[in-house]
């Protein structure tokens, strides 16, 4: 589920609400693990956030040992601020890896906070924008060799009810000034391709995983805003004893804008995965490019342990991105394996830069 305002909290009790079934397969017996869990969260705009979360754990029918498994988690939350969201995301490994289906289905109606366009934007300039948003995201991408995939990939977004106020007298303000501040429909289509050898999705270890995508977006394609985004996501995995316990990992993200570009739609600093210590979004612009590592350590049982740190900046065109002034971030966090067979975390992370930090609890490693 998405950072909340960048405090986004899980209440850890997923031990006692475990669910295991056993599912036969041609070659091996998988067990099918389903983890709900209740989901507690507080921000100063949201306050008090109650709701519900599952993750699972699968491998579909005639999936061999190598198969990798799959997952879907599901989550809703509801705030006493008449605030929504109800999220759905999955990643389906088919048998023998052929193909691969990632996708995330979510409605929203919850408020961000928004500081301007540009690599500068002062606290001052903080409003709050409020909006309904129903969005999927989907790509289906074929193995042609190694690990190496590609295939469609198509983004919806509409978003509507838009409100704008200002942050310390709650009064509207126009939203004339905004782009995409209207709302409007989008309709992305494009492909994309990775070179997967991870050895696991959610938690990964070892090797490597790269994904490159290219959608585009027209209004004679029924969107309201016409204009392309190019992504591109490296990672790389050191396992130091060969059993996942002492990690080394990077991430390298970048993704890039042309064209009349909605606000949401734009590169964002901050979150629960990149740049953690800084409110998702804090920074905004067409362009962005972002580096992260982190080293994980597991201390004892279940338990273990990282530290982390991430620099990147944003710009209207990649020409224009500077380092000399780039944001950093600087984090530690513990981990909480809840499936001893398939490992799988509950992650608590600090994270800190410049006159900014954030505390984050939520399912999975950052990347």
């Amino acid at each position: 589920m998405k950072n909340v305002n960048g405090i986004f909290l899980i209440l850890l009790l997923s031990v006692v609400l475990t669910v295991d079934a056993q599912v036969s397969t041609d070659s091996t017996v998988y067990k099918t693990k389903i983890t709900p869990l209740p989901n507690i969260g507080y921000s100063p705009d949201t306050r008090l956030v109650l709701g519900a979360f599952m993750l699972a754990q699968f491998k579909p029918k005639k999936s061999d040992l190598e198969t990798r498994p799959s997952n879907l988690m599901a989550s809703a939350a509801f705030t006493f601020e008449k605030q929504t969201s109800i999220e759905t995301y999955y990643n389906i490994v088919f048998p023998k890896e052929k193909w691969l289906w990632n996708g995330a289905v979510y409605f929203q109606r919850w408020p961000i906070r928004y500081w301007g366009v540009g690599p500068n934007t002062k606290d001052d300039d903080e409003i709050t924008i409020d909006y309904r948003n129903i969005a999927f995201e989907q790509s289906l991408y074929r193995n042609i060799n190694n690990g190496f995939y590609i295939g469609p990939k198509v983004n919806f977004r509409s978003m509507y009810d838009i409100n704008l106020k200002n942050v310390d007298d709650g009064k509207p303000l126009d939203i004339s000034d905004i782009p995409g501040g209207d709302g409007g429909t989008n309709i992305g289509i494009g492909f994309g391709g990775t070179w997967d050898k991870r050895n696991s999705i959610l938690t990964p270890t070892e090797n490597h995983f790269v994904e490159f995508s290219a959608l585009f977006y027209a209004k004679n394609w029924l969107s309201d805003f016409s204009f392309q985004t190019y992504t591109l996501d490296v990672r790389k995995y050191f396992d130091f004893d060969t059993h996942g316990k002492r990690v080394l990992a990077f991430q390298f993200f970048s993704k890039l804008n042309i064209g009349e570009v909605p606000f949401q739609d734009m590169s964002l600093l901050g979150g629960n995965k990149m740049m953690r210590g800084y409110m998702e979004g804090r920074f905004r612009d067409k362009v962005g490019l972002q580096i992260q590592t982190e080293y994980r350590q597991f201390i004892k049982g279940r338990f273990g342990m990282v530290l982390f740190a991430a620099t990147g900046n944003i710009a209207p065109k990649l020409g224009d991105i500077t380092f000399s002034q780039a944001k950093w971030t600087l984090g530690t966090g513990l981990r909480y394996n809840i499936n001893k067979a398939d490992s799988t975390f509950i992650r608590v992370d600090f994270g800190f830069g410049k006159d900014t930090s954030g505390f984050y609890l939520t399912l999975g490693e950052a990347f």
